[in-house]
Protein backbone atom coordinates (compact mmCIF):
# COMPACT_ATOMS: atom_id res chain seq x y z
CA UNK A 1 0.00 0.00 0.00
CA UNK A 2 1.62 3.39 -0.98
CA UNK A 3 -0.48 5.74 0.58
CA UNK A 4 -1.92 5.23 4.14
CA UNK A 5 -4.41 7.92 5.19
CA UNK A 6 -6.00 7.66 8.96
CA UNK A 7 -9.30 6.23 9.50
CA UNK A 8 -10.98 9.82 10.01
CA UNK A 9 -10.29 10.47 6.17
CA UNK A 10 -11.19 6.78 4.55
CA UNK A 11 -14.27 6.65 3.04
CA UNK A 12 -16.85 4.39 3.42
CA UNK A 13 -16.22 2.37 0.36
CA UNK A 14 -12.19 1.96 1.45
CA UNK A 15 -13.36 0.99 5.16
CA UNK A 16 -15.43 -2.02 3.73
CA UNK A 17 -12.92 -3.11 1.79
CA UNK A 18 -9.79 -2.90 4.76
CA UNK A 19 -12.61 -4.92 6.65
CA UNK A 20 -13.07 -7.50 3.99
CA UNK A 21 -9.59 -7.98 3.57
CA UNK A 22 -8.72 -8.36 7.32
CA UNK A 23 -11.64 -10.92 7.88
CA UNK A 24 -10.27 -12.70 4.62
CA UNK A 25 -6.76 -12.70 6.27
CA UNK A 26 -8.28 -13.86 9.77
CA UNK A 27 -10.16 -16.82 7.37
CA UNK A 28 -7.05 -17.87 6.78
CA UNK A 29 -6.16 -18.33 10.17
CA UNK A 30 -9.16 -20.17 10.94
CA UNK A 31 -8.86 -22.41 7.81
CA UNK A 32 -6.19 -24.42 7.33
CA UNK A 33 -6.96 -26.36 4.35
CA UNK A 34 -7.26 -24.32 1.21
CA UNK A 35 -11.04 -26.22 -0.11
CA UNK A 36 -12.20 -25.24 3.15
CA UNK A 37 -11.23 -21.77 3.21
CA UNK A 38 -12.37 -20.96 -0.14
CA UNK A 39 -15.88 -22.24 0.91
CA UNK A 40 -15.94 -19.93 3.90
CA UNK A 41 -14.26 -17.13 1.93
CA UNK A 42 -17.11 -17.49 -0.95
CA UNK A 43 -19.54 -17.29 2.30
CA UNK A 44 -18.23 -14.18 3.50
CA UNK A 45 -18.28 -11.77 0.10
CA UNK A 46 -21.67 -13.27 -0.52
CA UNK A 47 -22.68 -11.28 2.84
CA UNK A 48 -21.00 -8.86 2.12
CA UNK A 49 -22.55 -8.61 -1.26
CA UNK A 50 -25.78 -9.04 0.06
CA UNK A 51 -25.55 -4.75 0.99
CA UNK A 52 -23.08 -3.83 -1.66
CA UNK A 53 -26.07 -1.08 -3.23
CA UNK A 54 -27.56 -0.07 0.22
CA UNK A 55 -28.39 3.71 -0.87
CA UNK A 56 -28.90 4.75 2.80
CA UNK A 57 -25.80 5.91 4.29
CA UNK A 58 -27.24 6.04 7.90
CA UNK A 59 -27.96 1.77 7.39
CA UNK A 60 -24.39 0.97 5.12
CA UNK A 61 -22.91 2.71 8.59
CA UNK A 62 -25.04 1.07 11.14
CA UNK A 63 -24.29 -2.22 8.76
CA UNK A 64 -20.21 -1.50 9.24
CA UNK A 65 -20.10 -0.75 12.73
CA UNK A 66 -21.86 -4.50 13.39
CA UNK A 67 -19.41 -5.89 10.95
CA UNK A 68 -16.36 -4.62 12.62
CA UNK A 69 -18.38 -5.37 15.95
CA UNK A 70 -18.15 -8.70 15.06
CA UNK A 71 -14.95 -9.09 13.61
CA UNK A 72 -13.73 -7.89 16.38
CA UNK A 73 -14.93 -10.82 18.39
CA UNK A 74 -14.61 -13.26 16.11
CA UNK A 75 -10.77 -12.91 14.96
CA UNK A 76 -8.27 -15.52 15.50
CA UNK A 77 -6.22 -15.57 18.56
CA UNK A 78 -3.26 -16.31 16.86
CA UNK A 79 -3.75 -14.69 13.37
CA UNK A 80 -1.07 -15.88 10.74
CA UNK A 81 1.83 -13.32 10.28
CA UNK A 82 3.70 -12.85 7.53
CA UNK A 83 7.54 -13.74 8.41
CA UNK A 84 8.47 -10.06 6.95
CA UNK A 85 5.90 -8.65 8.47
CA UNK A 86 5.81 -6.25 11.43
CA UNK A 87 5.70 -8.57 14.36
CA UNK A 88 6.53 -11.62 11.52
CA UNK A 89 9.88 -13.94 12.54
CA UNK A 90 12.18 -12.21 10.38
CA UNK A 91 10.74 -8.84 10.07
CA UNK A 92 13.52 -6.29 10.07
CA UNK A 93 16.01 -9.33 11.07
CA UNK A 94 19.04 -8.36 8.30
CA UNK A 95 18.72 -4.80 9.20
CA UNK A 96 21.74 -4.77 11.59
CA UNK A 97 23.46 -5.66 8.54
CA UNK A 98 23.03 -2.39 6.01
CA UNK A 99 25.76 -0.26 6.27
CA UNK A 100 24.82 3.46 6.71
CA UNK A 101 25.22 5.02 2.74
CA UNK A 102 28.48 7.60 4.75
CA UNK A 103 30.44 3.84 5.14
CA UNK A 104 30.97 3.61 1.47
CA UNK A 105 32.99 7.10 1.26
CA UNK A 106 35.56 5.48 3.20
CA UNK A 107 36.20 2.76 1.03
CA UNK A 108 39.66 2.58 -0.36
CA UNK A 109 40.06 3.09 -4.01
CA UNK A 110 41.06 -0.80 -4.63
CA UNK A 111 37.90 -1.79 -3.29
CA UNK A 112 35.83 1.00 -4.97
CA UNK A 113 37.21 -0.43 -8.11
CA UNK A 114 35.75 -4.01 -7.78
CA UNK A 115 32.53 -2.19 -8.31
CA UNK A 116 33.07 0.70 -11.02
CA UNK A 117 29.59 0.62 -12.34
CA UNK A 118 27.44 1.04 -8.68
CA UNK A 119 30.17 3.67 -8.09
CA UNK A 120 29.66 5.64 -11.06
CA UNK A 121 26.13 6.28 -10.55
CA UNK A 122 26.77 6.57 -6.87
CA UNK A 123 28.68 9.87 -7.65
CA UNK A 124 26.34 11.02 -10.22
CA UNK A 125 23.32 10.94 -7.37
CA UNK A 126 25.09 12.33 -5.17
CA UNK A 127 26.26 15.23 -7.15
CA UNK A 128 22.56 15.77 -7.90
CA UNK A 129 21.56 16.08 -4.26
CA UNK A 130 23.62 18.32 -3.57
CA UNK A 131 22.63 20.64 -6.49
CA UNK A 132 19.16 19.72 -5.80
CA UNK A 133 19.41 20.30 -2.10
CA UNK A 134 18.67 24.20 -1.87
CA UNK A 135 15.82 23.88 -3.97
CA UNK A 136 14.04 21.06 -1.62
CA UNK A 137 15.49 21.66 2.09
CA UNK A 138 14.54 25.69 2.19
Amino acid sequence: MAFSAPAAYLTHQQKVLRLYKRALRHLESWCIHRDKYRYFACLMRARFEEHKNEKDMRKATQLLREAEEEFWFSQHPQPYIFPDSPGGTSYERYECYKLPEWCLDHWHPSEKAMYPDYFAKREQWKKLRRESWEREVY
